[in-house]
């Protein structure tokens, strides 16, 4: 049984159902059009990774843990001290690599894709490009192999990651004094939504995806109090056109 994928229906099922109760952007009348898209490029991206990505990440991390190989290894850790070293350290490159995603154009142009929803919400979780699924893949396997990570550390914090992440996309209220105090552990929906703003400036802080420290640590964390008066999306593809499942494929190949 894929627990992983049910832990991501359930939770995105009941984060949306909970914004349509609890919303910050309140107005927003087509949600279910607005998911389509995100959730056809889901189920899309999970083919894609069961097909090409999942047995290419067994092999590499099998590799590894077959020659001994790797941080966790060398360090001769118990599993639970071996378990907080490897998320803490993959947490970290995560960071780095979303940066990266940001201060490199060919990168960007693959994550703009994400970055262009005008609306977002829990499933603008799922709106990757199968291309940015690709990249950032090759991108970890050396990651994987030099901390020496295992599949089912992987599987864990891939989960609190998906999960987190549909946490922060939501168009969830919640109480700023709560917001606050949740964002000194995790990326949190207001801090989130400075990161998806529309000023370029803003849209380039807050790249944690799972522990907030780590923008906090090298100094790209950024507040704001008015987040309701945050424009979502990238001005050059604001259009219904790019909104669609098919524009939003294309993102990445336009100028």
């Amino acid at each position: 049984m894929d627990y992983k994928l049910i832990s991501i229906v359930a939770a995105v099922t009941f984060i949306f159902l909970l914004e349509g109760l609890f919303p910050h952007y309140t107005g927003r009348s087509k949600r279910l059009a607005h998911a389509f898209p995100h959730v056809l490029t889901a189920f899309f991206n999970a083919f894609l990774t069961r097909l090409l990505l999942v047995g290419l990440t067994i092999a590499v991390i099998g590799w590894a843990a077959g020659n001994s190989f790797g941080l966790q290894s060398a360090l001769a850790l118990n599993p639970v001290a071996g378990t907080v070293v490897v998320f803490l350290l993959f947490d970290i490159w995560m960071y780095f690599w979303h940066m990266a995603n940001h201060r490199f154009s060919f990168l960007w142009r693959f994550h703009r894709a994400h970055h262009s929803d005008t609306a977002m919400d829990t499933t603008t979780a799922l709106r990757f490009h199968p291309g940015e699924l690709i990249l950032s893949t090759f991108a970890r396997l050396p990651v994987l192999v030099l901390i020496g990570m295992s599949f089912s550390q992987l599987v864990i914090f891939e989960t609190l990651l998906n999960l987190s992440t549909l946490f922060h996309h939501s168009n969830l209220a919640v109480p700023e004094k709560w917001d606050r105090l949740i964002r000194i552990f995790i990326v949190t929906p207001n801090m989130h939504r400075v990161h998806h703003s529309v000023v370029m400036n803003e849209t380039n802080s807050n790249f944690t995806s799972l522990l907030s420290v780590w923008d906090r640590l090298y100094k790209t964390f950024r507040t704001r109090e008015d987040t309701r008066a945050i424009t979502l999306g990238l001005p050059l593809f604001r259009e219904e056109k790019w909104q669609r499942a098919w524009g939003f494929f294309i993102t990445p190949f336009m100028k």
